[in-house]
């Protein structure tokens, strides 16, 4: 009797222990769910306030670095890393129907990182859209390289890390060298290799930065990030295609005296060979100050550029790509 008094206290006890801590775990969930929830609302209110006010130049003090948040988290990292990441998407989505000016977006999307390390969706997403949409070229580049010290094995950060490097800064040493270990790395797509090889020979042309685009277009895991691609490769050939019409118009008119009536006219006379597509979906017009536009009324917006870019856009040749 003795010996089934103690197990039966014992068996008591240890539920009891148990209770305790699963008592205990539900209510730290449960405090930090209060405080997820009380240090989102200061970042909604935060972004609300930076729209009234626009100071772009001003430090978003608002959000605490995340060496200070993680003890209020009480170990969910991941769950405020994902909160906030979710009021990083509804910003970026805010701004990009309105004025596309973002200058929160890259300090949110190191936060969101700071806090969850493998976030690689994240990385992959300030590597697009900071350079190609907020014109922050060297922020997507460092968050880039802050994704490949955190997740060595990504392939795709490694492919997007070079593919910056060569659009943007053209600088073809690192380009390579990012693609050349992306095209090592486990699931690299075959055509990163390829492209690496290409760029190692030093041979790229308009071809090569075109098919670096699709290539970009397709390994993109948003539809969103997609269209905001798709959107910043038309305006940006549009631009190309009317500053180069425009130096044909100004060439033309220094050589006749006049503005021609018509792009038609710069075809004629052999200053232009054809007049390039318009991107845009209608077609490109002369007006009576030489200046060129679309007939559809859009207008490209202004993005970072690069000499790369710029040649490949226009359609030149790979050894005026490169500079030689």
């Amino acid at each position: 009797m003795a010996t089934t008094s103690v197990t039966t206290t014992a068996t008591t006890t240890t539920s009891t222990s148990i209770s305790t801590t699963h008592a205990l775990k539900l209510l730290s969930f449960v405090i930090a769910l209060v405080l997820l929830a009380s240090l989102t609302g200061r970042l909604r209110e935060g972004l609300a306030v930076q729209d009234q006010e626009r100071t772009v130049s001003e430090a978003p003090m608002y959000l605490p670095r995340a060496e200070l948040l993680r003890p209020l988290s009480l170990g969910y990292h991941n769950v405020l890393a994902d909160i906030l990441w979710f009021r990083a998407i509804n910003y970026f989505g805010k701004h990009y129907r309105s004025d596309r000016t973002y200058p929160w977006l890259a300090h949110i999307c190191d936060l969101v990182t700071d806090l969850d390390p493998r976030a690689e969706h994240v990385y992959r997403f300030a590597g697009l859209i900071l350079p190609w949409e907020a014109g922050q070229t060297d922020e997507g580049i460092r968050l880039l390289e802050k994704g490949t010290k955190a997740i060595p094995d990504s392939w795709s950060l490694a492919y997007y890390l070079g593919f910056n490097y060569f659009f943007f800064k053209n600088d073809y040493e690192r380009a390579t060298s990012h693609l050349q270990r992306a095209a090592a790395l486990p699931g690299a797509h075959p055509g990163v290799a390829r492209l690496a090889a290409i760029l190692t020979m030093e041979s790229a042309g308009p071809d090569t930065t075109m098919q670096f685009l699709r290539d970009l277009e397709q390994n993109v895991d948003s539809q969103r990030v997609r269209d905001v691609l798709h959107r910043n490769m038309a305006e940006a050939a549009a631009a190309a295609a009317i500053r180069r019409l425009e130096e044909a118009v100004a060439a033309y008119r220094s050589a006749k005296g006049h503005t021609p009536a018509s792009l038609d006219e710069l075809v004629a006379a052999g200053f232009i060979q054809a007049v390039p597509h318009d991107p845009f979906g209608g077609r490109f017009e002369v007006d009576a100050e030489g200046k060129v536009a679309s007939s559809t009324g859009k207008k490209p917006g202004t993005t970072h550029t690069s000499m790369i870019r710029e040649r490949a856009l226009q359609g030149n040749s790979g050894a005026d790509l490169l500079g030689k």
